[in-house]
């Protein structure tokens, strides 16, 4: 290498050096920094943390023996995720983020115990509270503003090995809020509620419901009025997928206020083609807050312990309606240098975060 070249390298190094000093030593990370440019101030977030399991096995067991093979199978695959780690990695995204509100999906409580010699289930105790790892990482910098209940199992016998076990799980989704800004923004009309179109897996033991949720805030930032809601959209049928798309926009998005919209919407939005449930949303009005090209969201392997990152689509997104623009927008959590010590993914999903102006 001659010298002008490493001059120039040197050069390059000393300037990114110092601009970084700069961001650290006026309070902001460069992600912050990112969703600062600009006249907007309002910055929400969408992350889906992954609960750890598709179900695919589940879904694919035909016989009794079959399930219980399947139920072992899935709470070793979220086991296998380390969701408190995980937990931990969102967070750091979060925090670099600063967002005043993020829009969680997945929060999920898994429970285990014994199965007893009756063949029914014995008391479970907590293994993993995903919501509380969460909140326990981001300190007191957010608390839990309201959360929904998507769905949930009773505990269900399981076997790992020549170990019987049962599993119970809860899974919630969550909107959060950042708790230094309470004297420029408040929310109110707290709501939640389960789609009437849902899927269910079929299994010997009979139908496990599969309804999807969303949760809804009615936010005053700034003394600018709008509601914000979190959802979560069926993600193997797309006819229900449409359906529940419909009912979200006749349900808590129908209002004179401006709306945004932050949540896994399992509905392909690039590449193309788009799916049917996304272009509702913009012949309804709505605007995507994504500006740049690709953005994709989705998704890292079941384990999340892919070496190079599978991010194929975008399907979590941040619509907006009314007198909201974006000004800036960011993904989170889809770099190797965001994975947990022992090199797992945040989530199977990236995160995305918007700078947004209320006019």
């Amino acid at each position: 290498m001659n010298k002008l070249k490493i001059l120039a390298r040197a050069r390059f190094t000393f300037l990114a050096v110092v601009a970084i000093s700069t961001l650290v030593f006026a309070g902001l990370t460069p992600l912050q920094a990112q969703l600062s440019k600009g006249k907007g101030s309002l910055r929400v977030m969408t992350y889906n943390v992954d609960q750890g399991t598709n179900f695919v096995e589940l879904a694919s067991a035909t016989s009794q023996p079959a399930f219980l093979v399947a139920v072992g199978q899935t709470i070793s695959q979220v086991r296998a995720t380390n969701p408190p780690s995980r937990m931990q990695a969102v967070a750091k995204q979060i925090l670099a983020a600063a967002p005043q509100l993020v829009s969680l999906q997945e929060l999920a409580k898994w429970s285990s115990g014994p199965l007893l010699g009756t063949g029914q289930c014995g008391p479970v105790s907590l293994e993993f509270d995903m919501l509380q790892e969460l909140l326990t990482a981001l300190g007191p910098s957010y608390t839990l503003a309201y959360q929904g209940l998507e769905y949930q199992f009773p505990p269900v016998p399981g076997l790992i090995g020549s170990t019987f076990l049962c599993v119970q799980l809860q899974n919630y989704v969550t909107i959060l809020a950042r708790t230094d800004v309470a004297e420029s923004l408040t929310l109110t009309n707290l709501q939640s509620g389960q789609y009437i179109h849902k899927a269910a897996i079929t299994t010997p033991l009979g139908l496990f419901p599969l309804p999807r949720a969303w949760v809804a805030a009615d936010a005053n930032f700034d003394g600018k009025l709008f509601r914000f809601i979190g959802t979560h959209l069926e993600s193997d049928n797309a006819v229900l997928r449409q359906l529940q798309g419909a009912e979200l926009r006749l349900g808590p998005a129908n209002t004179i206020l401006p709306v945004v919209i932050a949540m896994d919407s399992n509905a392909q939005a690039s590449p193309a083609p788009q799916d049917p449930t996304y272009t509702d949303f913009i012949n309804a009005g709505y605007k995507d807050a994504w500006l740049g090209t690709l953005g994709f969201t989705c998704c890292q392997a079941p384990l999340v312990n892919n070496v190079t990152s599978q991010l194929s689509t975008r399907i979590d997104l941040v619509l907006t309606r009314g007198t909201v623009q974006a000004q800036n927008i960011a993904l989170v959590g889809a770099t190797p240098d965001t994975k947990t010590p022992e090199g797992l993914w945040p989530s199977d999903h990236a995160g995305v975060a918007a700078q947004l102006i209320m006019k």
